[in-house]
Protein backbone atom coordinates (compact mmCIF):
# COMPACT_ATOMS: atom_id res chain seq x y z
CA UNK A 1 0.00 0.00 0.00
CA UNK A 2 1.49 3.35 -1.09
CA UNK A 3 0.95 6.45 1.05
CA UNK A 4 -0.63 9.24 -0.99
CA UNK A 5 0.24 12.82 -0.07
CA UNK A 6 -2.65 14.92 1.23
CA UNK A 7 -3.46 17.91 -0.98
CA UNK A 8 -5.95 19.58 1.37
CA UNK A 9 -7.13 19.30 4.99
CA UNK A 10 -10.84 20.17 4.92
CA UNK A 11 -11.84 19.72 8.56
CA UNK A 12 -10.25 20.22 11.97
CA UNK A 13 -7.96 17.36 13.01
CA UNK A 14 -6.47 16.80 16.45
CA UNK A 15 -3.73 14.29 17.25
CA UNK A 16 -4.34 13.12 20.84
CA UNK A 17 -0.69 12.29 21.41
CA UNK A 18 2.54 13.97 22.40
CA UNK A 19 4.55 11.48 20.34
CA UNK A 20 7.20 13.20 18.23
CA UNK A 21 7.24 10.49 15.55
CA UNK A 22 3.42 10.40 15.18
CA UNK A 23 3.46 14.15 14.70
CA UNK A 24 6.20 13.80 12.09
CA UNK A 25 4.28 11.10 10.21
CA UNK A 26 1.22 13.34 9.91
CA UNK A 27 3.36 16.32 8.87
CA UNK A 28 5.16 14.28 6.22
CA UNK A 29 1.80 13.21 4.80
CA UNK A 30 0.82 16.87 4.40
CA UNK A 31 -1.94 17.07 7.03
CA UNK A 32 -2.80 20.23 8.93
CA UNK A 33 -3.57 19.34 12.54
CA UNK A 34 -3.31 20.32 16.18
CA UNK A 35 -1.72 18.35 19.01
CA UNK A 36 -3.56 17.92 22.31
CA UNK A 37 -2.17 15.50 24.89
CA UNK A 38 -4.78 13.17 26.34
CA UNK A 39 -3.12 12.66 29.75
CA UNK A 40 -4.74 9.23 30.03
CA UNK A 41 -3.25 7.22 32.91
CA UNK A 42 -1.81 4.49 30.68
CA UNK A 43 -0.23 2.51 33.52
CA UNK A 44 -3.54 2.25 35.37
CA UNK A 45 -5.42 1.34 32.21
CA UNK A 46 -2.86 -1.32 31.29
CA UNK A 47 -3.33 -2.93 34.70
CA UNK A 48 -7.10 -3.02 34.14
CA UNK A 49 -6.57 -4.58 30.69
CA UNK A 50 -4.22 -7.35 31.81
CA UNK A 51 -5.34 -10.71 30.47
CA UNK A 52 -6.90 -9.29 27.33
CA UNK A 53 -5.39 -9.82 23.89
CA UNK A 54 -2.70 -7.40 22.71
CA UNK A 55 -5.08 -6.18 20.02
CA UNK A 56 -7.79 -5.40 22.56
CA UNK A 57 -5.32 -3.59 24.77
CA UNK A 58 -3.91 -1.25 22.10
CA UNK A 59 -7.39 -0.56 20.72
CA UNK A 60 -8.73 0.37 24.17
CA UNK A 61 -5.74 2.62 24.89
CA UNK A 62 -6.10 4.37 21.53
CA UNK A 63 -9.85 4.82 22.08
CA UNK A 64 -9.41 6.25 25.59
CA UNK A 65 -6.87 8.81 24.34
CA UNK A 66 -9.16 9.99 21.53
CA UNK A 67 -12.27 9.94 23.72
CA UNK A 68 -10.70 12.10 26.43
CA UNK A 69 -9.66 14.82 23.99
CA UNK A 70 -12.88 14.61 21.97
CA UNK A 71 -15.00 15.58 24.99
CA UNK A 72 -13.46 19.06 24.91
CA UNK A 73 -13.29 19.29 21.10
CA UNK A 74 -16.53 17.80 19.84
CA UNK A 75 -16.44 19.23 16.30
CA UNK A 76 -12.89 18.03 15.63
CA UNK A 77 -11.80 14.67 14.24
CA UNK A 78 -9.63 13.36 17.07
CA UNK A 79 -7.02 10.68 16.39
CA UNK A 80 -5.83 8.48 19.23
CA UNK A 81 -3.16 5.81 18.81
CA UNK A 82 -1.19 3.29 20.82
CA UNK A 83 1.62 0.85 20.11
CA UNK A 84 2.68 -2.33 21.84
CA UNK A 85 5.83 -4.38 21.18
CA UNK A 86 5.24 -8.09 21.84
CA UNK A 87 7.11 -11.39 21.74
CA UNK A 88 4.98 -14.47 22.35
CA UNK A 89 2.98 -13.51 25.47
CA UNK A 90 5.35 -10.80 26.70
CA UNK A 91 4.92 -7.03 26.32
CA UNK A 92 8.00 -4.83 25.97
CA UNK A 93 7.14 -1.40 27.34
CA UNK A 94 9.42 1.63 27.23
CA UNK A 95 12.61 0.87 29.20
CA UNK A 96 12.97 2.46 32.62
CA UNK A 97 16.73 3.00 32.27
CA UNK A 98 19.81 2.01 30.24
CA UNK A 99 20.16 -1.40 31.89
CA UNK A 100 16.52 -2.16 31.14
CA UNK A 101 17.07 -1.08 27.51
CA UNK A 102 20.01 -3.47 27.20
CA UNK A 103 17.85 -6.26 28.64
CA UNK A 104 15.07 -5.52 26.13
CA UNK A 105 17.37 -5.70 23.12
CA UNK A 106 19.04 -8.85 24.44
CA UNK A 107 15.59 -10.45 24.66
CA UNK A 108 14.64 -9.33 21.13
CA UNK A 109 18.00 -10.27 19.58
CA UNK A 110 17.65 -13.01 16.95
CA UNK A 111 13.91 -13.31 17.53
CA UNK A 112 10.63 -12.48 15.79
CA UNK A 113 8.47 -9.85 17.45
CA UNK A 114 5.44 -7.74 16.58
CA UNK A 115 4.66 -4.04 16.73
CA UNK A 116 0.91 -3.79 17.32
CA UNK A 117 -0.82 -0.50 16.49
CA UNK A 118 -4.30 0.66 17.40
CA UNK A 119 -5.94 3.80 15.97
CA UNK A 120 -9.23 5.39 17.00
CA UNK A 121 -11.03 8.39 15.50
CA UNK A 122 -13.63 10.27 17.54
CA UNK A 123 -16.05 12.91 16.26
CA UNK A 124 -18.85 14.58 18.22
CA UNK A 125 -17.87 12.51 21.24
CA UNK A 126 -18.37 9.16 19.46
CA UNK A 127 -15.89 6.67 18.05
CA UNK A 128 -16.48 6.63 14.29
CA UNK A 129 -13.59 4.37 13.24
CA UNK A 130 -10.96 2.09 14.72
CA UNK A 131 -8.16 0.09 13.19
CA UNK A 132 -5.74 -2.58 14.35
CA UNK A 133 -2.56 -3.40 12.48
CA UNK A 134 0.51 -5.50 13.29
CA UNK A 135 3.92 -5.68 11.65
CA UNK A 136 6.23 -8.66 12.11
CA UNK A 137 9.94 -7.96 12.55
CA UNK A 138 12.94 -10.28 12.85
CA UNK A 139 15.90 -8.78 14.68
CA UNK A 140 19.51 -9.67 13.89
CA UNK A 141 21.61 -11.54 16.44
CA UNK A 142 23.17 -8.68 18.38
CA UNK A 143 26.25 -8.82 20.58
CA UNK A 144 26.38 -6.82 23.81
CA UNK A 145 28.84 -4.47 22.10
CA UNK A 146 26.43 -3.90 19.21
CA UNK A 147 23.55 -3.26 21.63
CA UNK A 148 25.58 -0.72 23.61
CA UNK A 149 26.71 0.97 20.41
CA UNK A 150 23.15 1.26 19.11
CA UNK A 151 21.74 2.59 22.39
CA UNK A 152 24.42 5.28 22.55
CA UNK A 153 23.74 6.14 18.91
CA UNK A 154 19.93 6.52 18.98
CA UNK A 155 19.12 6.74 22.71
CA UNK A 156 15.70 5.14 22.06
CA UNK A 157 14.58 5.14 25.69
CA UNK A 158 11.11 6.52 24.95
CA UNK A 159 10.25 3.81 22.38
CA UNK A 160 8.42 0.55 23.04
CA UNK A 161 10.79 -2.19 21.92
CA UNK A 162 13.67 0.20 22.59
CA UNK A 163 14.61 1.18 19.04
CA UNK A 164 13.95 4.14 16.77
CA UNK A 165 12.93 2.46 13.53
CA UNK A 166 12.77 5.82 11.76
CA UNK A 167 16.45 6.34 12.54
CA UNK A 168 19.27 3.79 12.87
CA UNK A 169 16.96 1.19 14.43
CA UNK A 170 15.91 0.04 10.97
CA UNK A 171 19.36 -1.51 10.55
CA UNK A 172 18.75 -3.91 13.44
CA UNK A 173 16.42 -6.14 11.41
CA UNK A 174 16.81 -8.94 8.89
CA UNK A 175 13.16 -8.86 7.78
CA UNK A 176 10.05 -6.70 8.12
CA UNK A 177 6.62 -8.01 7.17
CA UNK A 178 3.98 -5.27 7.22
CA UNK A 179 3.71 -1.49 7.27
CA UNK A 180 6.74 0.47 8.41
CA UNK A 181 4.44 3.23 9.65
CA UNK A 182 2.86 0.73 12.04
CA UNK A 183 6.30 0.09 13.56
CA UNK A 184 6.73 3.85 14.01
CA UNK A 185 3.43 4.19 15.87
CA UNK A 186 0.70 5.09 13.38
CA UNK A 187 -0.54 2.92 10.49
CA UNK A 188 -0.63 5.88 8.11
CA UNK A 189 -1.78 4.10 4.99
CA UNK A 190 -5.00 2.95 6.69
CA UNK A 191 -5.51 6.30 8.47
CA UNK A 192 -5.13 8.44 5.34
CA UNK A 193 -7.50 6.20 3.40
CA UNK A 194 -10.18 6.55 6.10
CA UNK A 195 -9.78 10.32 6.54
CA UNK A 196 -10.25 10.67 2.80
CA UNK A 197 -13.40 8.49 2.89
CA UNK A 198 -14.78 10.63 5.71
CA UNK A 199 -14.20 13.82 3.73
CA UNK A 200 -11.80 15.16 6.34
CA UNK A 201 -8.96 15.44 3.81
CA UNK A 202 -8.57 15.56 0.05
CA UNK A 203 -5.93 13.57 -1.80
Amino acid sequence: MVLTKVSKTKKRIILASGSRIRRQLLEQAGLEFEVVNSYVDEDLLKKELQGRSFGEQVMKLASEKASTVSKENLEAYVIGSDNMCTVDDRIFDKPIDHEDAVSHLKSLSGKTHFQNNGISIYHLGEEIWSNFDATELVMKELSLQEIEYYLNLDKPYSACGCYHFESNGKDLFTSINGLESTVMGLAMEHLIEKLNQLGVIEL
